[in-house]
């Protein structure tokens, strides 16, 4: 059900249950596009008496995601977890945190970012110069309350698995989903890559100073070792059985030093 209409083409729409307990609430156009079109996927975890979002967005789709957020009937978020300080991904997150009372968990070298509102470090200066993001976006400074680098995040009754996977990004994570018991790394589990790997193989490797082919090859075979399920990537769409042969499509590519098939 649509939430409320807000013009002509621009409307308030639901989240969407991927699976019990996990919820899409914001995707930008290369996505569902339910946010605005400059966002990545951003994930809501619900863990029965606490919620974490995966990702924040470039801050210009806060009224989109909240309303999402709100529609799922959720316990409050208490935390954003980053995947990484791209702007799509974590340019939203002093916003987001700030309208949802919300503390913000990140990589070391992804909280100096975030922290200092670095628009060059972040890549966001570049690439708002280049024309792939307007003006408006901004990376207003946040306080990161939590510094991950391995372990396991307990949101209620899930576990949330924190997988270091530098490569496309510095600082990169992932995060791997499981149920009681500890986290996952078992096979089979649903793992959020951010933007190490999307369905089909397919990658990002940008130009960047902080792009390192040497450590995205090594994230993705620590990924296909892990052998998900289920992948909830950072952009296009989810793969909601057999992710471990995605995974290994980059995998095997990176392997032969020859690039994945790029996301495009």
């Amino acid at each position: 059900m649509i939430v409320s209409p807000r013009g002509t083409d621009d409307w308030l729409v639901p989240p969407v249950e991927l699976m019990p307990g996990v919820h899409l609430v914001g995707s930008g156009r290369l996505g569902l596009c339910l946010s605005h079109d400059d966002d990545c996927n951003i994930y809501l975890i619900d863990g029965g008496r606490d919620s974490v979002l995966v990702d924040a967005g470039c801050g210009l789709g806060a009224e989109q995601v909240l309303a999402a957020v709100a529609a799922a009937g959720v316990p409050p978020v208490s935390r954003i977890l980053l995947t990484h300080a791209h702007p799509d991904h974590a340019a939203g997150a002093a916003g987001l945190a700030a309208l949802l009372g919300a503390e913000i968990w990140a990589s070391a070298p992804v909280a100096a970012i975030v922290e200092s509102g670095d628009e060059v470090a972040s890549g966001l200066r570049t690439a708002r110069a280049s024309g792939l993001y307007p003006e408006t976006v901004r990376f207003v400074p946040a306080a990161v309350a939590g510094v991950l680098d391995s372990g396991v995040i307990e949101v209620g009754e899930v576990q949330v698995t924190v997988l270091p996977t530098p490569g496309h990004a510095a600082g990169h994570l992932c995060f791997e989903l499981g149920r009681g018991g500890g986290g996952g790394g078992v096979g089979g589990g649903a793992i959020f890559t951010g933007d190490l790997v999307f369905a089909r193989g397919r990658t990002a490797v940008l130009a960047t100073p902080d792009t390192d082919l040497r450590q995205f090859a090594a994230s993705m075979d620590a990924i296909a070792a892990a052998r998900p399920g289920i992948l909830f990537p950072g952009h296009c769409e989810p793969v909601m059985r057999g992710a471990a042969d995605h995974v290994r499509v980059a995998a095997e590519a990176f392997s032969l030093a020859a690039l994945p098939p790029a996301l495009s």
